[in-house]
């Protein structure tokens, strides 16, 4: 007796599970639909200009682009053109106002890598075209300057 009770229940349980099984889960609300339709990602407005400030690594005038280490670690390499206008801590003439940043070309760039830079970039085609190169901490040679002197002992 006590076993036929065992068995009743057990087949009594194994046939709610059978029948939870059963019912079928949609992902959508309406009853007719038979293929899941993902909803649309939500639009966000991405501005269209942007920068980036880290490390110039290097210039390719053939290419036209130029390659910066970013403040995060990931090299990101951005294309400029003759519209690319270039800013930052060269050094001053005598008798010109010091606060007023000289303006350069990217060519003059050559040979300064490791200086410190704020690019800003625009999304052209698919590709970062760089509107302009503000040059923060200016490195003379291959990393040379900014660098501590240090004592042998």
């Amino acid at each position: 007796m006590r076993r036929l009770l065992l068995y009743s229940v057990i087949c009594f349980l194994s046939g709610l599970l059978m029948i939870s099984c059963e019912r079928g889960v949609r992902a959508s609300r309406e009853e007719g639909t038979e293929t899941y339709q993902p909803r649309p990602a939500p639009s966000e407005e991405r501005p269209s200009v942007k920068d980036v400030k880290g490390e110039l690594i290097s210039i390719d005038t053939k290419n036209n682009s130029i390659m910066v280490r970013a403040e995060n670690g990931m090299e990101q390499t951005f294309r400029f053109n003759a519209q690319t206008s270039v800013a930052g801590a060269e050094a001053q003439a005598p008798g010109t106002n010091p606060t007023q940043p000289k303006t350069m070309a990217v060519r003059n760039l050559i040979g300064k890598e490791g200086s410190e830079v704020t690019v800003t970039w625009k999304d052209e085609a698919g590709a970062k075209m760089a509107t302009s190169i503000n040059v923060d901490q200016l490195i003379s040679g291959k990393g040379t300057a900014g660098k501590r002197n240090r004592r042998k002992l």
